[in-house]
């Protein structure tokens, strides 16, 4: 039995549902601000309080890994792009299920490039999980799907496990902390270039400037230190299941923040998505929890 410090056990789960109602707030913020503003806020937002907590810990030298973590800022700036296109298209619970497939893409990448031994749990996840994605877009009505919902989350799926894999390759060599102020830094430039302040509606972020404080500190600063203090109690496979009730969390948020109500096979889907990562993270082989106790 792997150990269960009751403290542990309320940091992750104080992460999955921050991070669970901070996609329903960024929802909320859309009317105002288009989603590609809402990411850019988020990570300035980001930057800003974790680079001088850095500083502060004396971890924020590079250590020579400037090309990786301008790489990771880059892949940040697009999975948060397309996580929240999606969530905007489709509703906060399916935007949020999609991207979650993203630690079981990393298994396919393990076994098909890296050559790694994956168990057989791990493969059944993997169906499971692809058939909750099914239940949650109803792909089944192919008339009724937003194709450009469906394809934003599934980027950001892809995105998102270069994510794990890339901040599993920095978090050998840095502390969490300077990975994510580094990572968040370069994501705040690459939005900056792309997105230059000055092409905004004027007072916008004076409407959403609540929302936007909460997406960059409680949905991003707050949960990623969080489990990172988790991990340090307990292991990644007891924090992995934790963590499945994120996009739970999120269905929920999204129904009472902004009404975004689930059909019962959409629920079920959520459920089934959840309960797969939670297969992979409590069952997979040992190197498939690697990724996401360096990453996420």
């Amino acid at each position: 039995m792997e150990r269960q410090d009751p403290r542990g056990v309320a940091l992750a789960f104080t992460a999955a549902a921050l991070w669970g109602v901070s996609g329903a707030v960024a929802a909320s913020a859309f009317d105002v601000l288009s989603p590609a503003r809402v990411a850019q806020s988020r990570a300035i937002v980001a930057a800003v309080v974790l680079v001088p907590i850095a500083a502060a810990t004396k971890v924020l030298h590079p250590s020579g890994q400037l090309r990786r973590l301008a790489a990771l800022g880059i892949v940040l700036a697009v999975v948060t792009a397309t996580y929240y296109w999606s969530i905007d298209r489709l509703g906060v619970g399916p935007g949020v299920t999609i991207q979650f497939l993203g630690p079981l893409l990393v298994l396919v990448w393990m076994a098909a490039v890296q050559g790694t031994s994956i168990s057989r749990v791990a493969w059944v996840a993997g169906g499971l999980a692809v058939a909750g994605v099914a239940l949650v877009t109803e792909a089944w009505r192919l008339q009724g799907v937003d194709w450009l919902g469906v394809a934003a989350g599934g980027s950001a799926a892809v995105f998102f496990a270069v994510y794990l894999l890339l901040g599993e390759r920095l978090g050998r060599d840095l502390p969490p902390v300077t990975v994510l102020a580094w990572g968040f830094t370069f994501a705040s430039v690459t939005w900056l270039v792309a997105l230059p302040p000055w092409t905004a509606s004027p007072g916008a972020i004076q409407d959403v400037w609540r929302q936007v404080l909460w997406i960059g500190v409680a949905g991003t600063v707050v949960p990623f230190l969080a489990e990172m203090s988790a991990l340090r109690r307990i292991s990644a496979g007891v924090v992995g299941i934790v963590a499945t009730s994120e996009p739970v969390i999120a269905s929920i948020a999204g129904w009472v923040i902004v009404s975004q109500r689930l059909a019962v096979g959409q629920i079920a889907g959520v459920l089934a998505v959840a309960g797969a990562v939670g297969l992979v993270q409590r069952f997979g082989v040992a190197e498939a929890e690697a990724p996401y106790e360096a990453a996420r």
